[in-house]
């Protein structure tokens, strides 16, 4: 392809050409970074590439890739798409998430352990929103193949080993490969000893009951950054993951798939005003109470229902929202005066 890349669907399209032409149509595969503002996904992803660029905001969804040479004199290429705007523009996890992509997809979503307050709250509202993109795909490539969704199921299963376990009835796996990733680890252990130990039980909860690995992660901390090298690895180059868990307060946290357990994980850490008063029998809503028990959920809370990323601070240009502002009252002041000019008609 010549000429000038105009977007990145156009830089999307040439990679699989070239991919093609390489004759390795097909095993190309793709991970989704999703996650909290700021909560370092761009940082540690140029990393992962080597890339001396400074981390910069990601804007509305963005795609770069990652190439590896192979034993063959082929180069594997790895798709990487990164969803900006925390939880307010879920509804972009749509354009990766489709059914060509769906059985070569990996999904990373980065949750801030500096920002507990805002934790929950991301992993509840961007795990909704891709299950139910998810669920939508499956539906449709069972139509087109009868079974195709039960397969899935089935493969989803099999990578936390089964539904043969004591704990089968607390998982829902995840459609795709998932990892669960406790970023700014570095922040994370400078914070209260009682407070990281809530954070972490209920980190693996939400790992563990969604058939997912856990792991922590900082961009300052050399041993987390090549744990996250290598789920990369496993992400977009095929690499066979490390099925050894680390579980230390001491170290960074590391739990692949299907290698924890609710037994080990331990009972909810209620807060005490909250023992007593739980009457739900769902594990998840009894973790969430018990986590927002000791973090209730600010900040993105009240952004997340923004439909229009006109309004999202992140997009902030002076200039141009004066005059979007100053054309919303013309618009407004017009609706008025067709408004009444109807009015009149029918009086």
């Amino acid at each position: 392809m010549s000429g000038l890349i105009r977007n990145i669907w156009d830089a999307a399209n040439q990679e699989v050409m070239l991919t093609e032409k390489d004759g390795l149509k097909g095993a190309e595969k793709s991970c989704l970074f999703v996650g909290g503002k700021s909560s370092g996904k761009t940082t540690v992803m140029l990393k992962f590439l080597s890339r001396e660029d400074s981390a910069k905001p990601t804007t509305a969804l963005e795609y770069t890739f990652a190439r590896r040479a192979t034993n063959l004199q082929h180069k594997l290429t790895g798709h990487i798409w990164e969803l900006g705007g925390g939880t307010n523009l879920r509804k972009l996890v749509d354009i990766p998430l489709t059914l060509d992509t769906l059985q070569r997809m990996t999904v990373l979503l980065f949750l801030d352990l500096s920002e507990p307050n805002k934790l929950w709250f991301t992993a509840e509202t961007l795990l909704r929103a891709m299950r139910e993109r998810l669920d939508v795909v499956l539906k449709t490539g069972n139509k087109q193949n009868p079974g195709f969704q039960q397969l899935m199921n089935k493969a989803a299963w099999e990578r936390i080993g089964g539904k043969d376990r004591n704990d089968a009835n607390s998982i829902n796996p995840f459609p795709v490969p998932l990892f669960i990733i406790g970023s700014k680890f570095d922040l994370y252990q400078d914070m209260d000893s009682d407070k990281k130990k809530v954070i972490t039980k209920c980190m693996r909860f939400l790992a563990h009951s969604n058939g997912a690995t856990a792991m922590y992660v900082s961009s300052k901390v050399d041993t987390t950054m090549r744990g996250f090298k290598h789920i990369m690895n496993v992400s977009v180059f095929d690499g066979q993951l490390n099925k050894s868990p680390i579980i230390d307060s001491a170290r960074p946290l590391y739990i692949p798939c299907g290698m924890d357990s609710m037994d080990a994980i331990g009972k909810a850490p209620l807060a005490s005003s909250d023992i007593g008063r739980i009457t739900s029998k769902n594990p998840s809503e009894t973790w969430k109470i018990a986590f927002c028990g000791h973090f209730p959920q600010d900040g993105d809370v009240k952004q997340a229902d923004i439909p229009d990323p006109a309004k999202d601070a992140q997009f902030r240009e002076p200039k141009i929202d004066e005059l979007r502002a100053q054309k919303d009252k013309e618009l407004e002041a017009y609706k008025r005066q067709e408004s009444h000019k109807w009015t009149d008609r029918i009086a």
